[in-house]
């Protein structure tokens, strides 16, 4: 299974669209999401000939925001090669030694594993039977190695006061509003992590402790707003996080709110907001709430998956 670095794979090219991929190769056989607020990832179990036959290898297929390909990860024992070295299944020294003497950068990556940074390729982990890797992650872009940004609260402030935070329809939620400056967000929310995001924006900061992600453009204002355990967010008396998707689609309606289906998420297309989940069942509690600034001209843009939704 030869790789193509930038490009993607056989049967899986970066740029299609999930519904693409899906025609051509199948539904998978499951999908989630990797964190609270992130965008479903599908998984297929592949055999070492490449059919899906549910015993085999694992193949992730990441999918950005406007729902296109834009990362793929295959665990070991995959045959997986790059310009004929095998990837997983040798010890990591071997394999980063053979990727060397064919011309290749290497590098340790500060979080996790080697990468090739020209060639968007990551190789992460170690497996414990022979040492190995144990898994390729490839990207449509290169590999940059930022580091994550940890900050203090200003001045010793804390997180905003705890307590039920209120959707603002297509404005904000609870004290966060889209457009707000990346250091009025840092100085109301307190500390967390900073990031660089590999879509969706120019920056990103995890306030850990208040349960909101926000995401900003090259100008540092507010284009995202994620809100996750242990936050607590509401619309129209409509409780949002915590609970069985099924309980809070029955709770909407009753409240006469419109909202739409869709996988692994209820978008309400009066407000502008989604509620996901971690994956597509009605059981499952709802992981975040999710509002984005609208992108190009308008329409029901949805914070996870793009695509044509049933009302209920």
């Amino acid at each position: 299974m030869e790789i193509t670095p930038r490009s993607g794979m056989s049967g899986a090219r970066f740029g299609q669209k999930r519904a693409s991929v899906r025609a051509a190769r199948g539904a998978p056989d499951t999908a989630f999401r990797r964190g609270a607020d992130a965008t479903l990832t599908d998984m297929y179990v592949t055999d070492a000939d490449g059919h899906e036959d549910g015993d085999g290898f694992l193949e992730f297929l990441e999918y950005d925001d406007a729902d296109v390909l834009h990362a793929i990860e295959v665990a070991s024992p995959a045959p997986v090669t790059l310009d004929g070295v095998r990837l997983l299944g040798l010890p990591a020294a071997e394999v980063v030694a053979e990727l060397r003497r064919a011309g290749h950068e290497v590098v340790a990556q500060e979080a996790d594993g080697w990468a090739l940074p020209a060639l968007g390729v990551v190789l992460g982990g170690t497996a414990q039977d022979v040492d190995g890797f144990e898994s390729v992650r490839l990207r449509a872009t290169a590999v940059r190695d930022d580091a994550f940004e940890f900050f203090e609260p200003a001045g010793g402030a804390g997180p905003a006061a705890a307590g039920p935070a209120e959707v603002v329809a297509h404005r904000g939620i609870g004290p966060v509003r889209l457009g707000a400056a990346r250091a009025d967000m840092r100085r109301r929310l307190g500390g967390g992590i900073g990031s660089v995001p590999e879509f969706g924006g120019a920056r990103q900061d995890n306030f850990f402790a208040a349960g909101v992600v926000l995401t900003y453009d090259a100008d540092g204002t507010v284009v995202r707003i994620a809100f996750t355990r242990p936050a607590s967010v509401g619309h129209g008396g409509v409780p949002l996080l915590g609970r069985p998707m099924r309980d809070v689609r029955a709770h909407a309606l009753a409240q006469r709110m419109r909202v739409v289906d869709r996988e692994a998420e209820l978008f309400f297309p009066d407000a502008g907001f989604s509620v996901l989940s971690a994956r597509d069942a009605v059981d499952v509690p709802t992981t975040a709430v999710v509002l984005a600034a609208r992108q190009g001209g308008g329409g029901e843009a949805g914070a996870g998956n793009a695509g044509t939704g049933l009302l209920w």
